[in-house]
């Protein structure tokens, strides 16, 4: 190892500094020629952290130089410690390529079809993508493999997934739970934690790697706020992303700033636009800033390389479609009572004569404040109708605030909504409904639980009642309680109102096998997001949403991937032979029927409406409730966005990009993974890294590791939930089934986490244990083997390459081998190690022999020629063809980039040609300039960075062989 000079430092150096090792990832000259140098420690006590060096104050900064690299040889049986350092050099190397190289062996049931998203993500510059799949296909199993595959790949050690607070615990289990990948939850519990244990101004974010976090928690405190603005992520995952669509609302201005704090963003919906461009487009510019012109005019050509789109019809694979059951559907007619007849009646006299009077207004083209009045009137009784579609209780609640709040002004009006008199007849009404019982829909859904011999006991059916109203949920509640003689722990209530912790609490609950709900009564607060299958396949729509994405949201609770039993979906439905109150309840009914009819065809209940948004799908169902119009939904249009409009023609649905063959073949010494981690635990104890009572193999698929102290501090960011205490165990398989049976027995038991997790290379455990292997070879040294198959005279040395672009991101890695002649000189051209492991059996047991020293020093002394040998004849010809690929890339970007920048010229000038230039015009003007000169310079500057390969590759030497 020499000293160097300034110079020679350069992103992707290898370079030593306070004793130990650190590769540079970003480099800032400052004024007076030194530099500031961004790393990421390497070795062992440093390894994954991230360090600043300035070159004026770190004086004794090297770069490691290959040639010095000492040899020692390995007397270990069969060369084991060379076999085991040369594989776990390759498990801890980056991967590149368009292929899967370790997700697939995560704990879930494998399928195509969930590489796609991964797989398109790895086809752009930037890995970033929205995820759109339809309710119940699994987006966050396909969030998993994106972490995974970007773990591997190197570019996945800080990651910030924004999920709803209700889902936190779960969104965090799952990824834990399938991908040994561990996220700090920073819910109400996690922070109240972090203000104990770490001081006031230590900032979250640097201090644990992971986190899941709500983007409300985030929104509303102004101290996390300041914290973002000073971290930087890898990854970020907004989950539920529509609701940061819109760039003018607290949450869509965070997200808009959190996706430039990031290398990759992966936004998740089913439902991803609300029909209108702009959101949309919104969420496309997060993932690329110049994908959308600035005139907003987009196509499908435009959007389609930044997301994927899916329903359940568009997998065909068998063993995925056996994962979803086919749904019945329950509709239960209800026969309203005279006394809710009588009630409704009013409503709809109210209706009736606001709607006679605004027609005859319209008529004579008369808009006077009776016109308005009307109008107040007929939006008054389409409130009281929805209302009591909830539930009497709900409607009572309504009136009784009216009527509170007129009191309050101490003035009635004529008006319906404003008359005291005329509420105070309809609040009779309602307390007559409810103090004699005549609440026709609760005794039709009591009936219905007595007939399926539901009792709220232990041994019955566990069923999930989504209601609107909160108000109903409480009524629903009071009266099951009452007719079943229900305890507190029977029945529960989920709804927005909640704390987070408190949502939590229940989604966990309901979902375990031991919970003592037999009913869970929520509002939509629990419709997005939320797996309530587990255990329950029995659900009531106690009202029907004005909406088929509610509804369809609703449904999707039990019906989605993973449901093992039929599920049940009851609809109540209200009937009457009464003229107006007929045609109202058959709106609500055509809801249902038509949800079930996309549901078979379609898949996406947004089609029907194309609004996009149920607010606005609500809007429009009252307008056929005015209208009396049953047949609304067939050929209805809108007028405001279609298909062509958002996607160009066609469908928004996405082609898969999952080639023939997606898993990448493996690179490896050994028969199978649980052969190298067999080796790898007795090498470790051998060499006394571990004692013999810190790990165990059961079998051949099963390890037992026990958690140290040592063990404890090095993985404290792992979720407590999931951590063995002191001296108890982590319990690894192999076997997917094992682990996948620990996942589902532990929803068996309230605040359990599976017991078993996978082994594989991503676990935190096994990449403990590796860096343990790799620190047990000191640095700069490599580990010589005599091998017999290999040619007598001749010794093969195997090197890692490297090669970073100006970003700092290793865009090259690759092991190869240099042949060279014990004599001297090169032996042959430099092959792969993959074909040198092939054609000399390296892979086989190996015959150890005696290694003299001599023969070490005739190999150190080969090394500056193997290095020269290794740059010039291969490191230099893949660096060659990886820039003209990359030139290739940055032309075609550089294009797509100028052309984005001279429409929004042109959008510019022709949007302010006629317009006054007032100071407020001006300001604006400006402030567009700024922006597309500030979004062209900044993503002109990445992708000449991204696309640099002007570094020298770095050179380690990792093994050699030789035979004499």
């Amino acid at each position: 190892m020499t000293k160097t000079t300034i110079n020679t430092f350069a992103a992707g150096a290898r370079i030593s500094t306070r004793g130990e090792d650190f590769l540079i990832t970003g480099i800032t000259e400052n004024y007076d020629g030194s530099m500031l140098l961004d790393a990421e420690g390497i070795s062992e006590l440093v390894k994954g952290k991230r360090f600043k060096f300035d070159t004026k104050l770190d004086v004794d900064i090297q770069v490691l130089d290959p040639a010095k690299t000492k040899l020692v040889a390995d007397t270990d049986s069969g060369y084991r410690r060379t076999k085991l350092f040369l594989e776990t050099q390759l498990r801890n190397s980056t991967h590149y390529g368009d292929k899967i190289h370790v997700a697939h062996k995560a704990a879930f049931n494998f399928s195509e079809y969930q590489l796609d998203p991964t797989l398109k993500a790895f086809k752009l510059p930037r890995p970033r993508l929205l995820i759109a799949d339809g309710v119940g296909l699994g987006k966050t199993i396909e969030v998993g493999i994106f972490l995974a595959e970007m773990i591997k790949r190197g570019k996945g050690k800080r990651i910030m997934v924004l999920a709803l607070k209700s889902i936190l615990g779960q969104f965090q289990q799952e990824i834990w739970n399938r991908f040994a990948i561990p996220l700090v939850r920073l819910d109400s519990h996690g922070i109240a934690q972090i203000r104990a244990e770490l001081p006031a101004n230590k900032n979250p974010f640097e201090y644990y790697d992971k986190t899941i976090v709500s983007i409300d928690t985030l929104k509303n405190n102004a101290k996390f706020r300041h914290f973002i603005e000073k971290s930087r992520w890898d990854i970020i995952v907004i989950d539920e992303c529509h609701t940061v669509a819109n760039s003018n609302s607290q949450r869509g201005d965070l997200a808009q700033f959190l996706a430039t704090r990031c290398e990759s963003l992966i936004l998740t919906s089913a439902t991803p636009h609300n029909g209108k461009k702009e959101t949309f487009a919104n969420l496309i510019q997060m993932i690329e800033p110049t994908a959308i012109p600035r005139s907003g005019e987009y196509d499908k050509s435009d959007v389609e390389p930044y997301y994927v789109r899916r329903f359940k019809q568009h997998i065909l694979d068998d063993k995925v479609r056996s994962n979803f059951q086919d749904r019945r559907i329950v509709p239960i007619h209800c026969e309203i009572t005279p006394e809710e007849e009588e009630f409704l009646n009013k409503q709809q006299k109210i209706k009736f004569e606001a709607l006679k009077s605004i027609h005859l207004e319209t008529e004579k083209n008369l808009f006077d404040e009776s016109t308005r009045k009307e109008k107040r009137d007929l939006l008054f009784s389409i409130g009281l109708f929805k209302s009591y579609m909830s539930s009497p209780s709900a409607a009572l609640e309504s009136i009784n605030r009216r009527i509170e709040k007129i009191k309050e002004k101490g003035k009635s009006s004529e008006n319906a909504n404003d008359n005291i008199h005329l509420l105070e007849d309809l609040q009779s009404d309602l307390i007559h409904i409810l103090h004699n019982q005549k609440d026709s829909k609760y005794q039709a859904f009591k009936d219905r639980l007595i007939e399926l011999g539901w009792s709220g006991r232990s041994k019955d059916e566990r069923i999930v009642v989504f209601a609107e109203r909160i108000d109903t949920i409480k009524y629903l509640s009071e009266n099951l309680k009452r007719d079943f003689d229900l305890d507190d722990e029977s029945i529960e209530t989920f709804h927005g109102g909640l704390s987070d912790m408190e949502q939590q609490a229940l989604v966990e609950d309901f979902g375990k096998k031991d919970s003592k709900i037999r009913i869970l009564l929520t509002s939509d607060a629990g419709s997005q997001g939320v797996n309530l299958h587990y255990y329950c396949n029995t659900m009531f729509n106690y009202d029907i949403p004005w909406s088929l994405i509610t509804l369809e949201q609703r449904n999707g609770r039990i019906d989605r991937y993973g449901q093992t039993e039929t599920p049940v979906i009851h609809y109540l439905i209200a009937t009457s032979d009464t003229e107006g109150l007929r045609t109202d309840f058959h709106i609500l009914e055509n809801l249902t029927r038509k949800e079930e009819e996309v549901y078979n065809s379609l898949g996406d209940a947004a089609s029907v409406f194309k609004l996009y948004d149920s607010k606005a799908e609500e809007a429009k169902v009252e307008e056929a409730i005015m209208d009396q119009n049953e047949d609304f939904f067939f050929g209805f249009s809108a007028p405001d966005v279609s298909d062509d409009d958002l996607f160009g023609g066609g469908s928004d649905v996405t082609n898969s990009f999952v080639t023939p063959d997606p898993v990448a073949s493996e690179l490896s010494l050994y028969e199978s993974d649980g052969y190298y981690y067999k080796d790898l635990i007795e090498q470790l104890k051998a060499e006394r890294l571990m004692g013999y009572d810190e790990a165990e193999f059961v079998d051949s698929t099963y390890l037992e590791v026990r958690n140290t102290k040592e063990l404890d501090r090095v993985l404290f960011d792992l979720p407590k939930e999931s951590k063995p205490s002191l001296k108890d165990i982590y319990r690894l398989s192999l076997d997917k089934n094992t682990v996948q049976n620990a996942i589902v027995e532990a929803r068996k038991k309230k605040g359990e986490w599976a017991k078993f997790q996978m082994l594989y290379d991503l676990h935190p455990v096994i990449r403990f244990l590796m860096t343990k292997l790799e620190a047990s070879v000191d640095k700069e040294v490599a580990l010589v083997s005599r091998h017999g198959k290999i040619p007598v005279g001749t010794a093969w040395f195997v090197i890692h390459g490297q090669v970073s672009n100006n970003l700092g991101q290793s865009v090259i890695s690759d092991f190869f081998v240099v042949p060279m002649k014990l004599s001297g000189g090169l032996h042959k051209q430099p092959l792969s190690l993959r074909d040198f492991i092939s054609q000399f059996e390296v892979n086989q047991t190996l015959l150890t022999q005696y290694i003299d020293q001599e023969h070490l020093d005739t190999l150190t002394e080969m090394l500056p020629d193997v290095i020269d040998f290794a740059k010039l004849m291969h490191m230099d010809q893949k660096q060659q063809i990886k820039q003209l690929e990359m030139e290739k890339q940055l032309a075609v970007y550089q294009e797509k980039l100028k052309n984005w920048e001279k429409s929004a010229q042109d959008h510019l000038e022709l949007t302010f040609a006629d317009v006054p230039q007032t100071g407020f015009i001006r300001r604006r003007k400006e402030d567009e300039i700024r922006y597309v000169e500030t979004i062209f310079s900044q993503s002109s500057q990445y992708f000449k960075d991204l696309n640099s390969l002007n570094n020298e590759a770095h050179l380690k030497v990792i093994a050699a062989f030789y035979n004499l």
